[in-house]
């Protein structure tokens, strides 16, 4: 049965994901980024550009997107900033440059917790050519203005397939553990549902069902769960 999703939301506990009637009052004030807001995210996309060696004459726009700069943020949402870079700036990188700019972004989460707010912060290197999803707000922290404000709309989804697909895959993933399935099969599941994602972001944007149903697993800590299960057993090859 389709319903409205906040409607859905208030009756139920099974989905932690949530649609808000205002922004985060952590970091807005109304519409209005709090300045101390502003300044702490620009330092930290500088200092990740410096680490992620990403020359500043590249960087068109630093951007604040996500759960965070919409109304579907809960308490376990990242604080997306997309450094907008023009890659023709990086010559002597061309042909690798997505996999350096991705392999720097994974180093860095392995050796940074910063929080603003307790929230945390998940930085991506974003192409001047690349497409933001089309409903989600987009915020300009070099400009301190929307580019795109967020709309709080009366959302309506299908529940009930979000909840099933969500129990599905989760069983999957924890069937596939518990019988120590092979890695690759807890890799192409995981693709699986990043390829899911982009699909329903490019065709139905944030609220899209494969969209939200990538964003309960992750919620419900089944994406790390893949991620801490591979590790572990390339750790357990790789030792003597």
């Amino acid at each position: 049965m389709i319903k409205k999703f906040l409607d859905y939301l208030n009756e139920s506990s099974d989905l932690s994901i949530k649609v808000n009637k205002n922004l985060n009052s952590k970091l807005w004030n109304n519409f209005e980024l709090k300045n101390e807001v502003l300044k702490k995210l620009l330092e930290i996309s500088y200092v990740w550009a410096e680490f992620a060696k990403i020359p500043e004459e590249s960087i068109i726009d630093i951007l604040f997107v996500g759960g965070n700069a919409n109304f579907n943020y809960t308490d376990k949402s990242d604080i997306d900033i997309h450094l907008l870079i023009d890659k023709s700036k990086f010559p002597e990188c061309e042909g690798l440059l997505d996999e350096y700019l991705k392999d720097k972004k994974q180093l860095w989460s392995l050796v940074h917790d910063i929080k603003v707010y307790d929230h945390p912060i998940e930085l991506y290197a974003q192409d001047v050519n690349e497409n933001t999803p089309f409903d989600q707000g987009v915020y300009s922290l070099l400009n301190n203005k929307w580019i795109k404000k967020p709309e709080n709309k009366n959302i309506k989804i299908d529940d009930g397939e979000i909840i099933t697909k969500v129990d599905q895959y989760s069983k999957e993933i924890d069937d596939l553990i518990d019988s120590n399935a092979e890695d690759k099969h807890l890799i192409n599941l995981k693709n699986k549902f990043r390829k899911l994602r982009s699909s329903g972001l490019s065709k139905g944007g944030e609220y899209s069902n494969e969209n939200l149903i990538f964003k309960e697993l992750r919620n419900r800590g089944y994406i790390d769960k893949i991620t801490n299960y591979v590790n572990s057993n390339q750790d357990k090859k790789l030792s003597l």
